[in-house]
């Protein structure tokens, strides 16, 4: 990695416009989620199952959301998803409707927001040049995870003062904004070099592309495998804070913080070097959040966890601005989106398992053994990457 004189954000253009439009879309997303997380509370812990299992399950759809990313004009579609989750959100917010209409509006959002997904990464190579992908995720990186810190604050603040309504009316608002600012990005039309084949054959042959491609399918398992393994510790993680080291509610708040802190300082200090070895990143971020989950099983005390944590979340930042990186520089730009999608489903696909397993493991091992499992398993991706991304397809 070498230093880069001119951060992109400085310079006026598309990718500034796409930066600016995806930070105001999260971070109304998190102050949304927030809200209806609070909101679904009230009728008790089975609603709040519910209306985050309705926002997650469009997300098993990735390959057939990005084949749609493939065949339409870009700035058309992000701005399309942008408006249909608005119209989602304003309805709750005038209606406040009852659980079942609720989890039907919160199922119709996570399906645009699962069609923004794939359009929203494959969209970069085409405002970047290719040397600046690596700072340019990174820069998207650190828009998402100052969501995670910002959202959630000003979401449970505004259901607090103003009452859910407002939350709702809010997140309306910002992804009204998101679409107007993405006015400003080119059409973007589609770069098609497969014929005219319906949707379904066009994620078919997506699926095919990444299942024959050495490094896109590496990189999909090894993504699979991580978080597979690295989502235990988001259920262990309470436990352990609480019951191996003595903490408090806040302590855990703090752990998360750490957390945090470095997916957001490693965004940051990529966003403004040049990546020009994103394998080796890659890998490197692995093994480094899996050395820092790894590590916390053996934490004595809250601030040796929060340390931890802070690697691990290094690490986690790492891996996902080299992978998509990697993605961007192995896959032709017309499969773009669809790459893209089936990273998103291995994802959910491995946090799925992961949450399912997560009680009977942590009733079998406990926290501490439990993080010592995923950060041991989360390693495996590397035995994948390494002679997959030597071939580089």
């Amino acid at each position: 990695m070498t230093t880069a004189r001119s951060p992109l954000l400085r310079r006026p253009g598309p990718f500034r416009t796409l930066w600016w439009s995806r930070s105001v879309s999260v971070t109304g997303d998190g102050i949304g989620r927030t809200a209806l997380v609070l909101a679904a509370a009230e009728q008790g812990p089975s609603a709040v199952s519910l209306v985050l299992l309705a926002a997650a399950a469009p997300r098993f759809l990735g390959p057939l959301a990005g084949a749609l990313a493939d065949r339409v004009p870009l700035r058309r579609l992000m701005a399309f998803c942008e408006l249909g989750q608005a119209a989602v959100f304003a309805a709750v917010a005038v209606a406040m409707p009852p659980l079942p209409v609720l989890l039907v509006l919160v199922l119709t959002s996570g399906a645009f927001a699962t069609a923004l997904l794939p359009a929203g990464r494959g969209v970069v190579p085409r405002l970047v040049p290719d040397a600046e992908l690596g700072r340019a995720n990174a820069l998207l990186g650190m828009a998402v995870t100052i969501q995670l810190a910002v959202g959630p604050v000003v979401g449970g603040v505004l259901t607090e003062v103003a009452g859910p309504r407002t939350a709702f009316a809010v997140n309306a608002a910002a992804f009204v904004l998101s679409a107007l600012v993405l006015t400003r990005l080119p059409r973007l039309a589609p770069e098609r070099a497969d014929g005219s084949s319906g949707l379904w054959a066009d994620t078919v042959a997506g699926l095919r592309f990444v299942a024959a491609s050495p490094g896109p399918r590496a990189i999909v398992v090894s993504l699979f495998l991580l978080v597979s393994f690295a989502a235990l510790d988001n259920v262990a993680l309470v436990f352990l804070v609480e019951d191996e080291v003595g903490g408090s509610a806040a302590d855990f708040g703090l752990v998360q913080s750490g957390y945090g802190i470095g997916m957001l300082a490693a965004s940051a200090v990529l966003g403004f070097v040049l990546v020009r070895r994103p394998a080796v990143l890659l890998v490197s971020g692995i093994g480094l959040f899996a050395l820092g989950t790894a590590a916390t099983s053996a934490a004595p005390v809250v601030a040796v966890v929060a340390v931890t944590q802070l690697l691990a979340g290094v690490g986690n930042a790492a891996e996902n601005i080299a992978g998509d990186t990697l993605m961007q520089r192995l896959v032709p730009r017309h499969l773009l989106g669809r790459a893209f999608g089936a990273l998103a489903t291995a994802a959910q696909l491995g946090s799925a398992l992961a949450y399912a397993a997560a009680g009977p493991v942590l009733a079998a091992i406990g926290p501490r053994a439990a993080f010592a499992v995923a950060g041991a398993g989360s390693a495996l991706g590397i035995l994948l990457l390494v002679p997959a991304l030597r071939s580089r397809r």
